[in-house]
């Protein structure tokens, strides 16, 4: 008998389902954007949406100098961990992408800890830009390792471009949300099949 399905908590911007635990971060961070217009959220990756994000989730303080030249590396850094989204998608391995990141990682002074008092397995030196972007690829490098870095997935509604963390059992989502991109297609789909009669 199967399971009754639980309801995944919902992402409180766009309708996206949460990706569990600390995978929200970095799902969060492949968006940047929301399905709202007008709101900060919406517009597409830019030095202004990202410092607004990073402000936003008091990922960097008040007081920090924020300069361009980190937010543009920041945006670089997410332009090639959604390179390795499209990996899962099946496209072929991005070898720049991926030694972009290691470079990345190498600059943030992230480094893994065994047996730290704080309980924390990865920890970086950085602060500001570098250090939260620190903290969201050593998320990223331990969802490679666990396996849950292969269910982020990039939604197929061609004016949507937001990442989610697939939780069908077959890897097989499509939609960030069934109920705005899914029903989009489905009306898409329907609009088609009466168009062809």
């Amino acid at each position: 008998m199967e399971s009754p399905r639980v309801p995944q908590p919902v992402h409180d911007e766009d309708g996206t389902a949460a990706a569990p635990g600390d995978l929200e971060l970095v799902r969060a961070f492949l968006s940047l954007h929301d399905h709202e217009e007008r709101s900060p959220d919406g517009l597409p990756p830019s030095l202004e949406s990202l410092r607004w994000w990073l402000a936003s989730r008091a990922l960097v303080d008040d007081g920090d100098p924020i300069k361009d030249q980190d937010l543009a590396w920041a945006l670089r850094v997410r332009d090639a961990l959604t390179t390795k989204v499209q990996e899962n998608m099946g496209e072929p391995r991005n070898e720049t992408a991926t030694e972009f990141l290691n470079r990345a990682a190498n600059e943030t002074g992230l480094r893994v800890c065994f047996g730290c008092g704080d309980g924390a397995p990865i920890h970086v030196e950085a602060t500001g830009v570098r250090g939260a972007i620190g903290r969201i690829l050593g998320t990223a490098f331990l969802a490679e390792l666990d396996g849950r870095w292969e269910r982020f997935r990039i939604c197929h509604d061609p004016g949507c471009s937001s990442v989610f963390f697939d939780r069908s059992k077959n890897k097989s989502g499509k939609w960030c949300s069934m109920s705005s991109c899914g029903n989009r297609a489905k009306v898409r789909a329907f609009r088609e099949r009466q168009a062809a009669r």
